[in-house]
């Protein structure tokens, strides 16, 4: 029994969140600057991964366009979830993002968090969002 993890990606920044080991509660980690290569930034991941004990499995936010469809980004996560994917020799899970980053910049408004501090919160809030959804339908799942 293990722990889900889940990515928000971004070309700049990584937001970072992990399930509790019960799989209930979803918390953010952190937020990581991406590396020049996908391989790199899969690498960085692993050993901020190592960190914790057993994953099941990565989450991995999918954006996608309001109508469902793919949008050019859609293709640089399914291009980076290949290589997390061998990287890190687990599950890679992707999940349908939109709304999310307006979502918690919403709350981190309402919130009265300055844009500074919001610029290095989202990210990680945003996959705790991925990651909560997740966690919140297994568990509605007969």
């Amino acid at each position: 029994m293990g722990r889900i993890a889940a990515l928000d990606y971004g070309t700049v920044r990584i937001g970072l969140a992990m399930s509790d080991e019960r799989k209930i509660i979803a918390q953010p980690i952190a937020c990581l600057q991406t590396k020049k290569t996908h391989k790199q930034t899969a690498e960085m991941i692993k050993l901020e991964l190592a960190k914790f004990s057993t994953i099941e499995c990565v989450l991995l936010g999918l954006p996608l366009h309001f109508s469902g469809k793919e949008s050019p980004m859609s293709l640089e996560v399914r291009k980076f979830a290949q290589i997390l994917e061998c990287t890190l020799n687990l599950p890679i899970v992707l999940c349908d993002e939109r709304l999310t980053t307006a979502f918690t910049e919403r709350a981190l408004i309402e919130g009265n968090v300055r844009r500074e501090k919001r610029k290095s919160l989202i990210d990680a809030l945003s996959a705790t969002v991925v990651l909560q959804t997740y966690l919140d339908k297994r568990s509605n799942t007969p």
